[in-house]
């Protein structure tokens, strides 16, 4: 019995630190300046002085406005991207975990 509870218990603690890996690489991204200190409303120069240069930006296709994709990281040999998108006046509309491309999509494809 003692050895059937010793696997057990050994198993939780192996399912239990691979979590903190996984943990591990998300709380790095957290801390990029551009994921962390970026808010809406602030003015296309005031990202950049926080974030620095986009790797691209493109004019939205399905949304109006611009939109800026960070290189935040790498993780399984893909780059990990982050958006800031602006409005018609230069202000930041919406960020997130994802491409400008990926969030620049039809919202009618759905359907």
């Amino acid at each position: 019995m003692k050895k059937v509870l010793g696997c057990i218990a050994a198993a939780v603690t192996l399912v239990a630190l691979s979590g903190c890996t996984t943990y591990d690489k998300a709380e790095s991204y957290v801390t990029k300046p551009v994921v962390k200190d970026v808010k809406k409303g602030m003015t296309r120069d005031q990202v950049r002085q926080i974030a620095g240069a986009p790797s691209t930006e493109i004019t939205m296709v399905h949304a109006r406005g611009t939109c800026q994709t960070y290189v935040i990281g790498e993780r399984d040999g893909k780059p990990q991207t982050y958006f800031v998108s602006y409005n018609d006046v230069g202000r930041v509309m919406n960020y997130g975990f994802q491409s400008c491309k990926d969030y620049d999509t039809d919202p009618q494809a759905a359907q």
